[in-house]
């Protein structure tokens, strides 16, 4: 990391004097206590969708969501092991960006990680994968605050310092599990050169530690949580973890199953523990799990599936996968088989398992709820339409849950 604060502060007036209605200071960033939610977000459709369809105001100001920039799509052909990228660099990050811009344009303020396009190439106009999504959303008028990491190129640190310059809301640093490991050694002075390259304090950030799929375990956490270097001086802190399965594989086709929400047990364990010098915000990855993988649907066939979040679980309604055309291959009574398990037939049938299942919240108690109840009995939904249920439920029930802790 190199220290070039008086190099970007030249190039900061530049842009300012080019576009000066870009120092956009709308949405300033208002400081949250632990009561409130930060969902991790892969950026896919389904996300946006659940995003977008959180209308009630009490809970737009109890969650700020934190969006990672997807890697570019990939495109399986027959005989080949691997997907090639699907788009353009410029084709992918230009469609994202307006996406996502349209999905939080109602919320007060978003995390924005470009960690999976940082090292791609350059736009043709010039300008990197992170900075075109940025200036979107600053032309759209959307509030959001950048995110680094400590081991992320130097060219993107440069990019999240021109985006505090711009638009005055700090950053969030998202430390990753295996930087926890240096808690107690040199994590101190690798912060600090961090924050000292792309010149902001501590009070300027939120500190998002990010365990992803390995929940951290109750007993030591708690003095993690106070060696955290700067403890007291950021301006929120966050703790995130998801014990959600990488797939659906240890779920047997159609079938039920329960599953512990550990990350919510630990942090509610780390809430009520009086040695803990900072209570975190809580963060989780909804219903994803938090490793992106690839799907190659010439190869893998997906079951239909609804997941649905409850107080201390998930509940996962799953059916079975549709046989492709070439298992039927024109027989009359397999045609009629692998109707039968078409995806809009089934999804209906999970709908109404999830209904009657004690976790039920009932069809006003979110836009997901409400899609729940009305498929029920109807033909309805895909895999990423549903994926959008999922998510928009599980944001509706952590506000809930956060905002009635005693």
């Amino acid at each position: 990391m190199k220290d070039v604060p008086e190099e970007l502060n030249e190039i900061v007036d530049a842009v300012l004097s080019y576009r000066p209605e870009s120092k956009n200071k709308k949405g300033v960033f208002m400081p949250f206590d632990h009561k409130h939610f930060v969902p991790i977000l892969k950026g896919k459709q389904g996300e946006f969708t659940a995003l977008g369809n959180i209308t009630s105001t009490e809970q737009i100001a109890q969650f700020t969501p934190l969006i990672e920039v997807p890697p570019i799509p990939l495109t399986y052909y027959p005989g080949q092991d691997h997907g090639v990228t699907a788009k353009t660099i410029d084709e992918h990050i230009v469609g994202c960006a307006a996406n996502l811009a349209d999905a939080v344009k109602h919320l007060p303020c978003v995390f924005i990680d470009g960690v999976y396009v940082e090292s791609e190439d350059d736009l043709q106009d010039g300008s990197s994968p992170i900075d075109t999504v940025f200036r979107v959303l600053r032309e759209k008028g959307i509030p959001f605050v950048p995110v680094i990491g400590l081991d992320r190129v130097v060219d993107y640190a440069d990019s999240v310092s021109i985006a505090m310059n711009l638009d005055g809301r700090g950053c969030c640093l998202r430390l990753f599990e295996a930087d926890t490991d240096a808690v107690s050694t040199t994590l101190g002075a690798q912060i600090s050169g961090l924050l000292n390259a792309i010149a902001v304090e501590p009070n300027q950030v939120d500190l998002l530690i990010d365990f992803g799929p390995k929940v951290p375990q109750k007993g030591t956490l708690p003095l993690l949580i106070n060696a955290v270097p700067f403890l007291d001086e950021w301006r929120t802190v966050t703790l995130a973890s998801s014990s959600f399965p990488p797939d659906m594989g240890e779920v047997a086709r159609n079938s039920v199953k329960q599953m512990e929400r550990e990350e919510w047990t630990t942090w509610n364990s780390l809430r009520v523990n009086p040695t803990v010098k900072r209570i975190p915000s809580y963060g989780d990855y909804g219903i994803n799990h938090p490793v992106l993988t690839e799907y190659n649907p010439l190869t893998m066939s997906m079951s239909p599936n609804i997941r649905y979040t409850d107080v201390s679980e998930y509940v996962i309604a799953k059916g079975q996968a549709q046989p492709r055309k070439k298992w039927a291959d024109g027989d009359p009574a397999k045609e009629k088989i692998r109707a039968q398990l078409a995806p809009s037939v089934q999804y209906p049938k999970l709908a109404a398992i999830i209904k009657s299942h004690a976790a039920w919240k009932g069809k006003k108690f979110s836009w997901g709820d409400a899609f729940i109840d009305k498929c029920s009995n109807k033909e309805c939904g895909n895999a990423t339409v549903w994926r959008a249920v999922g998510m928009n439920h599980h944001i509706a029930l952590v506000v809930q849950q956060i905002a009635t802790l005693p």
